[in-house]
């Protein structure tokens, strides 16, 4: 299966992410990125700044999260309108199918936690919510993948979530995406307790 040329975007993991798989193959991060409401300008100056030509593009990714549902809804909703007037295909990606990728690369064995809206969502566990004080008991135990950055004593134990264009052509591969309904999962909304306006 032929990839096609593609833009992703990620906004889940308390920084933007964006990710190509032609021009330049790298990874652009914006730590912690909380302006969503300002990303179209900001997507246009980061493409610009790093040779990304759009026009290239046959696909844009958005990842649906669990994340921030503002930041999530505020770029999908610009990604659409993007998508509809470029005439570029728009389709959707999860974090637990993310992840699930990226455990199959490191064999499996380690638990994965996000850190997402100053909580922890454990991945491995089927989305179970820790507190601060459970994720730190289990840092001092095992080894555990996640986008949460620790200084602490057990620093050693924290392998940083990491991941590339080629993690994303494995979800497109093996048809991990969401095509139609591209929406942030409302599920979610029920994991972190937060009601619909």
């Amino acid at each position: 299966m032929t990839i096609p040329n593609f833009i992703s975007v990620d906004s889940t993991l308390n920084s933007l992410i964006i990710t190509s798989n032609f021009s330049i193959k790298k990874k652009i991060i914006v730590k912690k990125y909380l302006k969503s409401d300002n990303f179209s300008n900001d997507f246009y100056l980061i493409l610009k700044k790093n040779s990304i030509q759009l026009h290239k593009a046959k696909l844009l990714i958005v990842n649906l999260g669990p994340g921030s549902y503002a930041g999530i809804r505020n770029i999908l909703s610009c990604m659409k309108v993007l998508s509809m007037i470029k005439k570029i295909k728009l389709i959707g990606i999860s974090n637990h199918h993310l992840c699930k990728i990226i455990d199959k690369k490191q064999k499996g064995s380690n638990r994965m936690i996000l850190n997402i809206n100053k909580k922890f969502l454990d991945i491995t566990k089927k989305n179970k919510q820790l507190e601060k004080k459970q994720f730190d008991s289990l840092l001092r135990k095992k080894k555990i993948v996640s986008n949460y950055e620790y200084n602490g004593i057990f620093k050693n134990n924290l392998i940083p979530l990491k991941y590339t264009h080629k993690e994303i052509e494995l979800l497109i591969k093996q048809k991990l995406i969401i095509e139609k309904n591209i929406t942030p999962n409302y599920w979610k909304l029920v994991t972190w307790k937060i009601k619909p306006h």
